[in-house]
């Protein structure tokens, strides 16, 4: 039982984790465009976090049956062209479009910002600088949801590293026994701790891996138990998914920013974690099948597909508009509404023209040494256009 086996982990198509990123990205998206409705759509990020720890996990485990190895440097080289392009074009428009369209100091405290963002380093930094965007007296930086993405990062440098020891230094009998063990001490520590620190502390206890960790690990949890799991139960997982969505759905109604500003994650982050849990679990026992139109549906399977183009770009489209109108959270609607609309299309272009495109480049793929040097040219770009700025006050 204990065994990974190769036919337990072959990838399969998720339309419910594609419906579940589409889900996730828009209450993220409608909450920061203070859409009516969206009171705790900051929870989209926690659903993201255990998609992310389900899927990388995933792939991970199928690595490791299919070739019997762990690559990690094949594994960064995947990270690199899945994140680095898009989060590029988009650091550097968007100090770009703040020098622009906002006062020179802001910009230069948002190049300021873009040199940790860029390094992955954006969450201790903001923590650090104590900024917010939960009921902040003054304006959050246009790269603060860059934050997620270095929790992600950081957390994806320790766990490739934990399961290949977990998984090389072992007996195959012993793997999965090994894996669940490591994830459960994951998920007990980094939990307890978030409840201590979001008491005590919460501007780190939002921003820390430390404290986000077990949020990843409980979908990489359900990876590795996805052979207990896989297609047991189908009328049991349409029940399951199902209960999922709803309680997502109202922990985002009766959530709200003094939530996140007092007492997040915490414990309460347990609910909407626990309910994409519920979700994944329940698609898994069906065989990865989501509710037939309702998840299948074009427009959503679409959403979740620019899911990251839409996360990145939105949120500097919507702060600089708030900003240049005096920081007033409270806009025509029909205003907020054109500013997701206009995120949405550059999120569509973003997709198309450069996600996209790197992450199928055949020469990419096989020449992993060129994958390395295309991320250091990336970084060393993005880096550049930063001081350029930054000496020049913006060019303007």
């Amino acid at each position: 039982m204990s065994e990974l086996k190769l036919q337990d982990y072959e990838p399969k198509w998720r339309p419910d984790i594609q419906a579940l990123r589409a889900l996730a990205v828009l209450l993220v998206v409608f909450f920061h465009a203070h859409l009516p409705g969206v009171h705790g759509g900051f929870l989209g990020v926690d659903v993201f976090f255990v998609i992310s720890g389900f899927v990388i996990t995933g792939v991970l485990l199928h690595e490791r049956v299919r070739s019997d190895g762990t690559s990690i440097l094949d594994f960064y080289a995947r990270r690199i062209r899945r994140i680095l392009p898009a989060a590029t074009v988009t650091i550097i428009l968007t100090v770009f479009a703040t020098y622009h369209w906002l006062a020179f100091v802001t910009g230069d405290k948002v190049a300021g910002d873009a040199k940790w963002v860029t390094a992955f380093l954006g969450n201790i930094h903001f923590a650090i600088t104590g900024s917010s965007y939960f009921g902040a007296t003054d304006p959050p930086s246009t790269l603060t949801q860059f934050w997620s993405l270095a929790v992600e990062e950081q957390f994806y440098v320790v766990w490739p590293l934990l399961f290949l020891g977990l998984t090389a230094l072992l007996p195959k009998r012993f793997q999965r026994t090994s894996l669940l063990v490591g994830l459960l001490a994951i998920l007990v520590s980094s939990g307890l701790w978030s409840i201590i620190e979001t008491a005590h502390n919460p501007v780190w206890a939002f921003y820390s891996p430390l404290t986000r960790g077990w949020e990843l690990g409980f979908g990489a949890l359900l990876a590795v138990a996805t052979p207990l799991l896989h297609n047991k139960a189908p009328r049991l997982g349409l029940l399951v998914s199902f209960l999922g969505f709803v309680v997502i759905g109202l922990a985002t109604w009766f959530y709200t920013s003094a939530t996140a500003a007092s007492s997040w994650p915490g414990w309460r982050a347990a609910i909407p974690v626990a309910a994409t849990g519920l979700v994944i679990a329940g698609g898994t026992l069906r065989e990865g099948k989501g509710f037939g139109r309702l998840t299948n549906a074009t427009w959503v399977q679409w959403f979740g597909a620019i899911s990251f183009s839409l996360y990145l770009v939105h949120y500097p489209i919507i702060q600089i508009a708030e900003q240049r109108g005096g920081f007033v959270e409270v806009q025509p609607l029909l205003s907020n509404i054109g500013l997701v609309a206009i995120g949405i299309v550059l999120a569509a272009v973003s997709y198309y023209l450069v996600e996209q495109p790197f992450r199928k480049w055949k020469l990419l793929q096989e020449k992993r040494w060129l994958t390395y040097v295309t991320g250091a040219l990336l970084i060393g770009l993005t880096y550049g256009a930063i001081y350029w700025h930054l000496a020049n006050n913006g060019g303007f």
